[in-house]
């Protein structure tokens, strides 16, 4: 049901109750946290627009068209990102061995050990978040939003979407 838009009151009270507001408002909390903590770690040159792209690369490495892909954003925007990506040392680019046209983006030695202390951070985030909802909770509400995103975004996930697809 649809608020009058005259209704500031009803309005915000509708719109804090969308999926998209909640869902982008413990986004940003997660990825504020993260980037925060890894600054502790030493890490003082993540940037906070750093995990789009990032959070979308494999281990193995991935082609620039499907981390834009991935991200939602167009190659350029992809491609200036991980320009300053690349500046911090966290990844390399190369020419794919099988398509001279294609750049690979893999992580560097440093970028895997930020990937490993992610990982840790990430650890930490879902069960400090876990704590705040009864029980179980927090364990259905993402097995719910992982079976919603595969359902309406399969391109973005890792694995069986990307097999057939050259990286």
């Amino acid at each position: 049901m649809r608020p009058p838009l005259g209704q500031t009151t009803a309005l915000r009270a509708y719109r804090n109750s969308r999926l998209y507001r909640p869902l982008a408002r413990a986004l940003r909390v997660y990825n504020r946290r993260i980037v925060d903590r890894l600054h502790h770690r030493g890490f003082t040159d993540f940037s906070a627009s750093f995990p789009s792209v990032l959070s979308n690369l494999d281990l193995e490495g991935t082609r620039i068209g499907v981390l834009a892909q991935r991200a939602g954003v167009t190659r350029q925007a992809a491609g200036q990102l991980l320009r300053e990506i690349e500046r911090a040392g966290y990844v390399s680019r190369s020419t794919a061995p099988d398509d001279r046209r294609a750049t690979v983006v893999r992580f560097t030695p440093r970028g895997r050990r930020l990937m490993s202390v992610i990982f840790e951070l990430v650890e930490q985030l879902d069960a400090e978040f876990a704590a705040i909802l009864p029980d179980g909770d927090f364990k259905r509400l993402r097995d719910a939003i992982v079976r919603l995103a595969d359902a309406i975004d399969p391109i973005g996930t890792f694995g069986a979407a990307d097999e057939g697809r050259k990286r």
